[in-house]
């Protein structure tokens, strides 16, 4: 191994090691490692800022900033927590119904907006309605971040690993609905039976409080009806625009940016009050990482795990759908979701383009491997994914924490799981079906 393939491995190293750990901020580690990449490539010779700028997916960016524009601004009318507490009564005293529905609701709400905002409205409001219920709220929470995680593999715009490979791949948004939901469904009616088993103690449990529950009116929570109509308006336009964009030639982040202008004029909410719900450290992170494995990519790393993966497979389509599927999840599941799906985007690419498995299809096979790899793998520890991220923290913050050990006793299994269960679905439609 030369200096510049050491070089650029000890950089991606230790900057994700600073993205993983919680000594230093992400987006701090991410911002740091890129700038030591550009640096060291210019030194070397093999990477300029210019060509940094490149490997930015500025597609991924605008797209990622119109969703958070029109989702903070629908999270402002409450319509999440009135969603969740309609869930809750309708669960009817049963402790089995109500994991099902949270699991449906928290799935089908990710796969429509987001799963980061998704969760970010819908935990604090598990942990009132297991407070009123006089139960540990812990395995409710860890339902929630796990069919968020999963419910945002589903569509386009449910996890950011999508949106970066419909935009690496130019897949479109009914691609997904075609392809990807129906595992996705599926997926999801077995996980609500898996966890019945595996949290069965609760579950078994005679639901106290619920009468408490009932008195809740989940009305109240609606605190601003002109901008809940307005937004779901916007919302329901900006959906169908992303399932024609291909049909009237219109980029999804220009339908994003779209969205998020035309709610700001429907709303008159002043532009200061809509940017405040957008997280700038988060698109700085992902522009940090572009920018990282651009130099790795310049140094031919890339390329040399693409061979890899090439030569394991033989050339078999089942084969290398299975090796990418796996890879994409352990790696997920080590890294976290968004720098795995932005390190493999460019290795699956050279396999697709060098072997020429796959191209029969209208979207290649190993596209949905890798999107499946990483939105499940997401779920295999604390770090694996902003969500679980984000929930470990609210959930601290509210007097229950959630340990790493803890959550990956059941996050692993599930995760293991469902990723084989992906496969299995993969090879039926692409080996069988089709």
């Amino acid at each position: 191994m030369n200096i510049t393939l050491i070089g650029t491995v000890t950089i991606f190293a230790l900057t994700y090691y600073g993205v993983i750990s919680k000594n230093i901020h992400r987006t701090a580690a991410a911002m740091s490692g890129a700038v030591a990449m550009i640096l060291f490539g210019q030194v070397m010779g093999f990477y300029s800022p210019e060509r940094a700028l490149y490997f930015i997916d500025f597609n991924t960016i605008g797209l990622i900033l119109g969703l958070m524009i029109i989702h903070g601004l629908l999270g402002e009318t409450g319509f999440i927590r009135y969603l969740a507490i309609k869930t809750a009564k309708l669960s009817k005293g049963s402790y089995y119904r109500l994991m099902a529905l949270f699991i449906l609701i928290t799935a089908f709400t990710s796969a429509l907006l987001d799963n980061v905002t998704t969760v970010l409205l819908v935990v604090p409001i598990t942990v009132i309605i297991a407070n009123e219920l006089d139960i540990n709220p812990i395995p409710f929470l860890m339902v929630v971040m796990m069919s968020s995680n999963i419910g945002g593999t589903s569509t386009l715009i449910g996890d950011p690993p999508n949106i970066m490979i419909a935009s690496a791949a130019n897949i479109r948004f009914i691609d997904y609905l075609i392809y990807i939901t129906p595992i996705v469904l599926i997926i999801l009616v077995t996980i609500i039976l898996v966890f019945e088993l595996m949290f069965k103690d609760v579950l078994e449990r005679e639901m106290g409080g619920f009468d408490r529950l009932m008195k809740m009116d989940e009305r109240e929570c609606i605190t601003n009806h002109p901008l809940l109509y307005k937004s779901l308006f916007v919302l329901l336009i900006t959906i169908a625009l992303f399932m024609v964009h291909h049909i009237v030639g219109i980029e999804p982040w220009i339908v994003a940016l779209l969205g998020a202008s035309l709610l700001l004029l429907l709303s008159m909410s002043e532009p200061e009050i809509a940017l405040s719900h957008v997280s700038w450290t988060t698109l700085i992170f992902f522009a940090g990482l572009f920018v990282l494995i651009g130099g790795l990519y310049e140094a031919g790393l890339i390329e040399t795990a693409a061979e890899w993966i090439l030569t394991m497979s033989s050339g078999n389509l089942a084969l290398s759908i299975f090796i990418v599927l796996m890879a994409s999840g352990i790696f997920a599941m080590m890294v976290g979701n968004v720098p795995a799906v932005i390190t493999l985007i460019p290795a699956v690419n050279i396999i697709i383009l060098e072997s020429g498995m796959g191209t029969a299809f209208a979207v290649n096979p190993l596209w949905w491997a890798l999107a499946l790899g990483v939105g499940l793998g997401g779920n295999g520890t604390l770090f694996s994914s902003p969500v679980n991220l984000i929930v470990s923290n609210i959930s601290e913050k509210m007097g229950y924490p959630l340990s790493f050990k803890k959550y990956t006793k059941i996050g692993l299994p599930i995760t293991v799981f469902t990723l084989l269960l992906s496969y299995l679905l993969l090879y039926v439609f692409y080996m069988i079906l089709l």
